[in-house]
């Protein structure tokens, strides 16, 4: 039996067919992912505080990585370029409690677009200093073993930043930061400047990222700088870091940031009116594979302090760490911070959680000790 089909019936199918092929297209080109990571620890700390020897033993969080979820997601909108985004939370897996009560996304919040020219980002965005420390330090710039990041001090995150991210030549990529300080008729008040690069030649790794941020009055400013490298040796890696900000974390110096580490309250914008003394940290550590699934390593760490208050330090600490799979590990650190003069430098890990450490009295040492796991998803 021979049928027949009407002319609009036809081109409603083929209209139909081609949607249906754009749809699938359209899917093929775009990803939406999620990811996160799950990072607990039995943590152990003692030193004086309050004129008592006092002992702490907590189970916490954010010892290796802060714990954390997140949406990443890019679009192929054709010639060359894509649409791209970056939604992230930071929580207390031991309560499910937000990292920052005051943000829900409060680790990253951008959306940009990239193309030949690079790519450009707007939003709450990491700092290059924030990126870069994570692989300048055997410990990840983490831990309570990491001295360069009890000591250093460097910003972590920006609201409002609008950032170009170059192309990639000879291995090598150049970042510009600027953050939209928001004050009526100034463009310098509360804004916060960046400019990195890193490179990678061979098994020479190199970064160096600076920042500036100022006051709403724009007669404050933090300054901070960040330069370091790695060597691959075949087994492990060499780390060498420096960082020097007016600008640090330490219950003698006064802090020029409002915010440290981007984690509290947005409202006191990003650098307060009282400026700290400029501080220089040095770390040198190394790492070694035992196995592929094994490594140790061990790290030290000094603080010098340029002001009349003399208030050095110094740490160091060790790692091991045991890969159960691609995306579980566990690890276990031992650390010794001393504090002089009347410094009060205190072992932090890789985000401070209330509970999780203690604060020593001033001029006292500290030891820690850790054992933790951490899960990629």
């Amino acid at each position: 039996m021979k049928t027949s089909m009407k002319p609009n019936q036809g081109y409603r199918l083929l209209s139909g067919a081609v949607l249906a092929v754009a749809a699938a297209n359209a899917c093929a080109q775009s990803s939406i992912t999620l990811y996160g990571v799950l990072d607990t620890f039995a943590g152990y700390q003692s030193a004086q505080v309050g004129g008592k020897s006092t002992q702490l033993v907590a189970l916490a969080n954010n010892g290796e990585m802060t714990s954390r979820w997140g949406l990443r997601g890019t679009e192929d909108i054709g010639g060359g370029y894509s649409m791209r985004f970056d939604l992230e939370n930071g929580f207390d897996p031991s309560t499910g409690a937000q990292q920052n009560a005051y943000r829900f996304f409060d680790r990253q919040a951008w959306v940009g677009v990239a193309g030949p020219f690079g790519e450009l980002r707007f939003g709450r965005q990491n700092t290059p200093m924030f990126y870069y420390a994570i692989g300048l330090d055997a410990l990840g710039s983490a831990t309570y073993g990491s001295g360069y990041n009890d000591f250093a001090n460097w910003l972590s995150r920006v609201d409002n930043d609008v950032a170009w991210f170059s192309p990639k030549f000879a291995n090598t990529q150049v970042e510009l930061h600027y953050s939209v300080g928001g004050v009526p008729g100034s463009l310098a008040g509360n804004a916060v400047y960046q400019a990195a690069a890193q490179s990678q030649q061979g098994p020479l790794y190199l970064a160096l990222a600076y920042l500036n941020a100022a006051n709403p009055a724009n007669s404050v400013r933090v300054q901070e700088i960040m330069a370091g490298a790695t060597y691959d040796y075949g087994h492990g890696k060499l780390y060498l870091a420096w960082f020097r900000a007016n600008d640090v974390i330490s219950a003698t110096t006064g802090n020029a940031l409002a915010n440290p580490a981007g984690k509290y309250n947005p409202a006191l914008g990003p650098v307060g009116n009282v400026p700290g003394n400029y501080h220089s940290t040095y770390s040198v550590s190394a790492d070694y594979r035992l196995t592929p699934q094994a490594t140790i390593g061990a790290a030290y760490a000094y603080i010098k302090d340029d002001s009349s208050l003399d208030n050095n330090a110094e740490q160091i600490g060790a790692i091991a760490s045991y890969s159960l799979s691609k995306r579980t590990q566990v690890y276990g650190v031992v650390s010794w911070l001393k504090n002089f003069g009347t410094a009060q430098f205190r072992m932090t890990g890789a985000s401070i959680t209330t509970g999780s450490l203690l604060s020593p009295d001033p001029g006292h040492n500290e030891t820690g000790a850790q054992i933790g796991i951490r899960h990629l998803f």
